[in-house]
């Protein structure tokens, strides 16, 4: 009997909280994993040195591949929205986007598969409606930074690629994300709730997400858009009642009002007063099966590690 080959994935920007959990899981299934690094490359360790706003690439991470995984974006929760961060924030995406479809398209290189993330957010504020990945982007800042991500994305489709993009919802963590500043704030007897509390938030467990990557890569038969998130959304109201209970503590519910919120983080804002109810059902159909489908579920998960 032969022994199956081992499969190398390569990660571009996989230094961040989604990556590295995504590298560990990976690595869990017997694939081998390579990093794209700004900083510290090291070819023995898998890490190879590349910085896209200059199209500097090391190509020889990409002639070993099998899959590419594309996360590498700035973090847009790292700063107020000023002019200057929202350049950097959609020239993260697509610079890098951009070199990696070129490369793929100029270097002889044996990759099937391209995973590409993206985000809910390209649904803009949807109140309470059901959102499937049909649906229409929106025109704000964070709907048209989404979409041309994506616009981007689809050009690995000219070298032959299959493309999956993830647009990803508000992830579950123990290491980060926006599920921590929230603990804090419960762990000094606050649960905060913003603007009406109505908006929904379509959350994921880290763990689900990254079961989601090795799906794709594994069903052939996935490509085009998907919603990475949980199949039970909760209003943001609702989330934080479920938080504060979880914690068994004497937590006062707090609203933050709408105006209070603009005024402290201006356009940001909308990362906390915007809602998407996104639906999971298309990547339930290709086969997936949830390990955290409810958000007590995921939440428990989480707060046993703490």
């Amino acid at each position: 009997m032969t022994t199956p080959e081992i499969k190398t994935v390569l990660l571009a920007g996989g230094s961040g909280l989604i990556g590295s959990r995504l590298k560990e899981h990976l690595e869990s299934k017997n694939y081998r994993v390579l990093n794209f690094t700004r900083k510290g490359a090291d070819p023995t360790k898998g890490l190879y040195h590349w910085d896209p706003e200059k199209k500097v690439i090391d190509e020889a991470a990409i002639k070993q591949a099998d899959i590419l995984i594309n996360l590498a974006g700035t973090s847009i929760a790292d700063g107020r929205w000023t002019a200057r961060q929202k350049r950097k924030i959609i020239n993260s995406r697509i610079f890098a986007t951009d070199l990696l479809a070129h490369t793929l398209q100029q270097v002889p290189n044996k990759i099937t598969t391209v995973i590409n993330a993206s985000a809910i957010g390209i649904y803009g504020n949807t109140d309470n409606r059901i959102i499937r990945e049909d649906n229409y982007p929106a025109t704000d800042f964070l709907g048209q930074t989404c979409k041309r991500w994506e616009d981007a994305a689809s050009n690995f489709k000219k070298s032959g690629k299959r493309l999956v993009i993830f647009r990803i919802g508000l992830v579950l963590s123990e290491d980060g994300g926006f599920l921590k500043p929230l603990l804090k704030a419960i762990q000094l007897g606050i649960a905060p709730v913003f603007g009406n509390g109505e908006q929904y938030q379509s959350w994921i467990h880290i763990d689900d997400l990254c079961k989601m990557f090795n799906k794709a890569i594994t069903n052939e038969k996935m490509e085009g858009v998907y919603n990475a998130v949980g199949p039970c959304p909760l209003s943001n109201y609702n989330f934080m009642k479920l938080l504060a209970q979880l914690k068994e503590g004497n937590q006062f519910l707090l609203k933050i009002p709408a105006f209070l919120m603009k005024i402290i983080m201006g356009e940001m804002s909308a990362l906390v007063l915007d809602g998407t109810r996104a639906s999971s059902k298309k990547i339930e159909e290709a086969g997936f099966t949830f390990t955290y489908p409810q958000a007590s579920h995921a939440l428990r998960n989480i707060l046993d590690k703490y």
